[in-house]
């Protein structure tokens, strides 16, 4: 009784556990974003129009203002990206980009987060090219990592063969790991898909590509103990 309850605790937080990090992720985004911008100028005349008015007694006047004002954020947002798909828009960004990377300690920064924001938001994947498994970080021990060059041409030049770069991620954060260079015949490939992958390191191996989770299989598995228990008392008998 007390194992069927435990499961249905379980089955119950994998439902609401995504949920709430959902809510809390949002929220702590929005609450980022108005603390970045409360003392902007269209905040301030914000709350010169509802003290003007006298709004600010009025909750549900306030909450409907802010809410105007985070929708003129997300518009303004996909205005941008609007424009910057066009020619002129391209030519101002690369103009952006060549003035920002004149400032001296602004470059580096702004460079990295580039580069960063890049490689998660990109839809082809071409950050990661495949998921394969080294010997990493001793013989007899494997890592699964992904493939990011097919071909180092520095370390061919240096060592006559062909060398793969690896990025081998952490668990639970596969955001950060260490970068490695394997010979190319000491590089396997995995059956893999990226976001198997991911899911794999993230869960630090319970999560494995195949295997379906579901309640319905833990209670095959409970009426196949109890028979397989009720075939050994009647064998014993």
């Amino acid at each position: 009784m007390s194992r069927g309850i435990r499961n249905h605790f379980y089955a119950g937080l994998i439902v609401v556990l995504p949920i709430f990090l959902t809510i809390f992720i949002l929220n702590w985004i929005i609450n980022f974003v108005i603390s970045l911008t409360t003392n902007s100028f269209l905040v301030k005349l914000i709350n010169r129009f509802i003290y003007y008015f006298g709004f600010q007694e009025n909750e549900k006047v306030v909450y409907i203002v802010y809410g105007v004002y985070l929708l003129l954020i997300l518009l303004s947002i996909i205005f941008i990206g609007a424009i910057t798909k066009n020619i002129v828009g391209k030519k101002l960004r690369k103009g952006m980009d060549k003035l920002i990377c004149k400032l001296p300690i602004i470059k580096q920064i702004y460079t990295a987060m580039k580069q960063i924001v890049s490689l998660v938001s990109s839809q082809k994947n071409s950050g990661y090219k495949k998921v394969v498994v080294v010997e990493y970080p001793k013989d007899g021990i494997y890592s699964i990592g992904f493939l990011t060059a097919e071909d180092n041409f520095i370390l061919k030049d240096s060592y006559g063969k062909e060398f793969h770069n690896i990025f081998i991620p952490t668990s639970p954060n596969p955001t950060s790991g260490m970068f490695i260079c394997v010979p190319k015949e000491d590089v396997r490939e995995l059956n893999m898909s990226i976001e198997e992958a991911i899911k794999l390191i993230v869960s630090g191996g319970v999560i494995t590509p195949g295997v379906n989770y579901d309640e319905d299989d833990d209670e095959i598995d409970e009426d196949n103990s109890t028979e397989e228990k009720e075939l050994i008392e009647n064998t014993k008998k």
